[in-house]
Parts: C-alpha cells; sequence; structure tokens
C-alpha cells in the first residue's frame, strides 16, 4: 500500500537500555524494548501520580517500535495518546503484561495522531508506538488517567459530557439494534452477530449474563469500521481501529460483568457498506492463532500453527507463493553472525507485508512497502540461529504470487 505523508523527521534507532529481570519478560518480552515512564516500576504507578507521565521526542526506528512501561496499583481509567511530530503519523499498540495486544489505535487522537481510553486491572504494561507506513518518526507520548489528567491530543468530540470518543456517546435512552438473541454467555459455543450498514445501524446493544470474556469484531475492509464499546450506563471502556487490516476488534480477556453493553461504529470510508458484527466468547488459543495469521506474533516452533522449513541459508534462496487471507510462516537458519537481506516481491496481484521474528518471539523487523512501491524489504544484522519469517498480504482483496527472496552476506576476512 502506497502511503502519502508530509515532512518526516529522520530519526535514529532507540539507545539500548538496560532493564530490571521483570521488566526483560514484560509483555511477552516486549519490555526489554522500552523504559519505565517514570525511571523505574514503582515511580510508574499512573494509578498514584499526581499528573501524566510524558516521553517527548521518542524516537521511532524504521518499521519498529518505541515502547514505554508504566504500572498500576489499582485499576484505572487509563487514557494512551501519541502525537508524531512533523505531520507524523502515529499509530499505539497497548499490551497488558503477558504481550497481549489489548488496545490499538491509529487516528483517535485527531488528524494523525493516536489516542485510546480503557479501564485496566492493576498490573504492569506496555505502551509501543509506531509509524503508520514503517518511516522512522519523532513522536510524543503521554499517559495518564482519563478523567483527571490533561489530554495530549485533541481527540473527537461526541455528545457534552460523554467524553473520549468519535460519536455520540451510547446512554440507556439511545437507540440501538438488540444483536441476536441479545444475551452472551460463558457457556456459549458460539456468539451473536448481525450485519448492516453502519449508517442503518450505528449502535448494537447485548447482555451479559455471567462474568464472560468476550471478543467484539467489526468486520469490512472496504467500509473501515471503527468500534466504540460503551457500558450500561454510556461510559466507554473500549475502542478499536484497524486491529486486522482495516477490520476492528477488542478481545475482553478480563470477564465483562453481568449487565447491559452497547456497541457504537463510525466508518473511517464508506458508512454505506455492510459491516458484520459479532460478540462471542473469547478464546485464548482462538486470539493466539489470529495472532499469527495477520504478523501480530510468530507460531512456536513445534506447534500447531504451520511453519515452513527453508533449512539453512547458504547462498541465495527464493521462493514463490499464491498467499491469501493467513500469514504463511517460513524458518531458517543462519549458520553464522552476517547481514541478512530478505524481499518480497508481487509478482501478480499482491502487496506483500513481511515481519521477522527470532526462535523465541521477538519481532526484530517489519516492513509493508520499502522504495516507494508495493513490495516489502527487510535488512537485518543477524546473530547464528534459527529465525521466523511471515508473509501476508496487506489485505483479503489480494490473493496473488508472492516471490520470497532471501540472501545473506558475511563479514570480508
Amino acid at each position: 500500500m502506497n502511503f502519502s505523508k508530509g515532512p518526516i523527521v529522520v530519526a535514529a534507532a532507540l539507545c539500548a537500555f538496560t532493564l530490571p529481570a521483570a521488566a526483560q519478560d514484560l509483555c511477552g518480552g516486549l519490555g526489554a524494548q522500552g523504559v519505565w515512564v517514570g525511571g523505574s516500576e514503582g515511580a510508574s504507578d499512573i494509578a498514584t501520580a499526581p499528573n501524566f507521565f510524558e516521553q517527548n521526542s521518542i524516537m521511532v526506528p524504521p518499521n519498529g517500535y518505541a515502547y514505554s512501561l508504566f504500572s498500576l496499583s489499582a485499576p484505572s481509567n487509563i487514557r494512551v495518546e501519541a502525537a508524531g511530530q512533523s505531520e507524523a503519523d502515529t499509530v499505539l499498540d497497548l499490551y497488558d503484561s503477558a504481550g497481549m495486544l489489548i488496545l490499538s489505535d491509529d487516528d483517535g487522537g485527531g488528524g494523525w495522531d493516536s489516542r485510546g481510553e480503557i479501564e485496566l486491572a492493576a498490573g504492569s504494561y506496555c505502551l509501543g508506538v509506531r509509524s503508520f507506513g514503517g518511516e522512522p518518526i519523532v513522536a510524543d507520548a503521554r499517559i495518564g488517567r482519563a478523567d483527571e489528567h490533561e489530554a495530549l491530543t485533541a481527540g473527537w468530540v461526541g455528545v457534552e459530557g460523554g467524553g473520549f470518543v468519535g460519536i455520540d456517546a451510547c446512554l440507556p435512552e439511545t437507540p440501538a439494534t438488540t444483536l441476536g438473541s441479545g444475551m452472551i454467555s460463558a457457556s456459549m459455543s458460539e456468539g451473536v452477530s448481525a450485519t448492516n450498514t453502519i449508517t442503518g445501524v450505528p449502535y448494537y446493544r447485548f447482555n451479559i449474563s455471567e462474568p464472560t470474556a468476550v471478543t467484539i469484531r467489526a468486520e469490512n475492509e472496504m467500509a473501515d469500521p471503527y468500534i466504540y464499546i460503551f457500558d450500561g450506563q454510556g461510559g466507554l471502556i473500549a475502542e478499536n481501529d484497524d486491529y486486522n487490516s482495516l477490520n476492528s476488534r477488542i478481545d475482553f480477556t478480563t470477564p465483562l460483568q453481568p449487565g447491559s453493553y452497547c456497541i457504537g461504529m463510525r466508518s473511517l470510508s464508506d458508512p454505506n457498506l455492510p459491516v458484520t458484527v459479532s460478540v462471542t466468547p473469547y478464546s485464548q488459543e482462538e486470539a493466539m492463532r489470529e495472532m499469527y495469521a495477520t504478523l501480530e506474533a510468530s507460531p512456536p516452533i513445534g506447534g500447531t500453527y504451520p511453519i515452513q522449513d527453508l533449512g539453512t541459508l547458504m547462498g541465495p534462496m527464493a521462493r514463490d507463493a499464491q498467499i491469501s487471507g493467513d500469514a504463511v510462516w517460513y524458518s531458517f537458519s543462519v549458520p553464522e553472525d552476517g547481514f541478512v537481506v530478505i524481499d518480497a516481491i508481487g509478482i501478480r496481484d499482491s502487496d506483500p507485508v513481511i515481519a521477522l521474528f527470532d526462535n523465541v518471539g521477538r519481532e526484530l523487523a517489519f516492513n509493508d512497502d520499502v522504495s516507494g512501491n508495493l513490495d516489502s524489504q527487510i535488512a537485518s544484522r543477524l546473530s547464528s540461529g534459527t529465525y521466523l519469517l511471515g508473509v501476508s498480504q496487506y489485505s483479503d482483496s489480494y490473493n496473488g504470487i508472492i516471490r520470497i527472496s532471501m540472501e545473506r552476506y558475511i563479514r570480508a576476512q
């Protein structure tokens, strides 16, 4: 996908920081790449902080993230924000202590800025900031309590007193369509769903009969739906845009309590196209599989998700694959330290996206477009060992052939 952006400030990669052992393991290993916003875990407690924490002029590396770590000593309604400098387009991703993505936003802060509000349990969290097109950027990030601390971005303003929300809050008296049977419980093998235009049905209501972890989706890339979840009193408890390509998804891994809930939507493209909305009991296994299928995480070697072994990368190697839907994963080994260049070239009807991980699941590089075209490229210095390469199409509208080309370079003696 080609993106036209304003001026971009070219920035260097993040400096290396030595973190405590607990931080090294935080958020599935993402914590090793970040810094505590208050300097230490204890000093980064948003729940007790008198003011927000802000990190200015964060250098976001190309096709990478800048991570900010924070803690909560008590449940709190948290606002996370990112604003790019020099008209840079930011995206923020919020992860819990286990590395599960719990919130993602592109333009919720207004313009190119990112913003999200979410009720979080006590614990530690990682906020990742990246650029929308993979360019190196400089950005500012702010983390604070949504109900007390000043916001960094303008956000989208709904009804008066409705708080941060891109649509009018779904209040008890707001007209809303009942989703399916309207009742969700943990014992259900399947959930409820409906398909309508956002213009025709902007709000859905459903009820939780017992504490239930749920997954909420809104799907149609052409409509580019943005979803908001409200509690029974109209309070915004979660929102998402572009979880998977241009579709939206929210996982409530902590069970929602019994009561009434409302899904509100707006379209970032065409609100007159049909969008399928569903609420299903949350499945950790299914959630992880979807993360593998969308390059959010790499599958474990030896697990059930298929991985094609390319063997040891000794010289130039090329493979053609017809790819549609779920990402295709490859493993390969590097016999000694060196430099590896990986190209994904669209042969026909393709817009390749690639991601490189080490053998324990740490993301090393990600790329969508390179050199002004739809092809992708990763050039990375690698130590001897085994690596995982994920390849997918930018969206479901592509289902053609992608050529994966790999070449290894070693230091001259």
